[in-house]
Formats: structure tokens, sequence, C-alpha cells
């Protein structure tokens, strides 16, 4: 009887894992159209944060699409211990993402195109890796229940982060047009809404 209700438990678990886990499907066509907006701002004093000071650089704002999302256990995390690979345009569109994998390794954007659905070029600037810094508790529990194929609406800033502990410093990228070890965002989360 024990084991039954074990196996029960060990049943239950696992589809309640699978159902609040599993990516979002939005079939065809594009969900989010628009670019990020960045603005420029005028010098806005240094964030305490935890055993870190974040010195704001852009002022951010976006409503895309989850293309994949990981969350990691190193020397940034108790920073920022998500990051998530964002979408807009052309890569919203499902029907663009069956023939790419889209993942993350060592805090960067791993993308693999076999046969590509649209110019290469197209792809890269409509595709961005972000290093997600909660501002509350409440936005920390947002982000750790997003999903990949969640349509996120945020708006925060663009920081570069320096520990007190460790002797170190993170940068972010300002733009979205370059690649590599340096080329994600470190975001500074004020507002998170998401939708299915």
């Amino acid at each position: 009887m024990i084991k039954k209700l074990f196996l029960l438990f060990i049943i239950i678990g696992a589809g309640y894992y699978y159902w609040t886990t599993r990516p979002i499907s939005h079939g065809p066509g594009i969900v989010a159209p628009d670019a990020p907006v960045q603005r420029d701002i005028p010098k806005v004093p240094d964030i305490s944060y935890k055993d870190f000071t974040l010195d704001p650089k852009a002022e951010i704002q976006l409503e895309s699409r989850i293309l994949s999302i990981k969350r990691y256990s190193d020397i940034y995390t108790d920073l920022t211990k998500t990051d998530v690979v964002f979408g807009w345009g052309a890569m919203s569109d499902e029907e663009n993402l069956t023939s790419l994998f889209v993942g993350q390794e060592d805090r960067t954007l791993s993308l693999k195109i076999a046969n590509p659905p649209i110019d290469p070029p197209e792809i890269w600037t409509h595709i961005s890796n972000m290093h997600l810094i909660p501002s509350t508790e409440e936005i920390s529990d947002k982000i750790n229940s997003l999903r990949k194929g969640h349509i996120v609406r945020l708006k925060g800033y663009l920081v570069d982060a320096r520990s007190h502990t460790n002797v170190w410093e993170l940068k972010t990228s300002l733009n979205r047009t370059d690649r590599g070890k340096n080329s994600s965002e470190l975001l500074w989360v004020k507002t998170l809404t998401t939708q299915h």
C-alpha cells in the first residue's frame, strides 16, 4: 500500500513538474513584433543590491518571446541566476524556430542553424541573451516561473555590476548586434509581466 502511494505521489509530482515547465506553443505567426526600445539616461545613482554595486547605463523596455531559458550555479549566481534568450520580429514566429536550435552555454547564446528559414543576419539582430537581476522578491518569483515560449513584457535598466566580495566586474552590452562572450545584456528588472 505504501509503495503504491509513493508511486502515485511520484507520478503526480512528475505530471505537475511537466505541466508547469513545459514549453508554450503559439502556432505560426509573429507574436512579438517590436524590437526592444533602449534609451540613454542621465547619470542615475548607483543601485546597491546584496553585495554588488550596479551602475545603470541605459533604460530598456521590451515585449519578446522566450526562446531559451537557463538557471545557473556559478560565480555570478548571487547577482543573476537566470539567463533568458529573447526573440522578437521574425524570431518570435514559431514557424521560423522549428529549424533552429537556440540554447545557452557558459552564460552565452548558442545558436545552431541547419536550414535557416530567414537570412542569418536577420536572425542575429532579432535575438539576445540577457542576464536577469530581480529588483524585488515579487520579480524574483516571476523570473523563477518563466518558461520557454512565454511572451514577456519588462522594463528596467541595463547595468554594469561590481562585486564587493569577489572583486570582479560584469559589464552589460548596449546593443543588439554584437556576438560572443561579452555580448549579453545585464538587466535590472523593475517590472515584468507574462502572457501565454
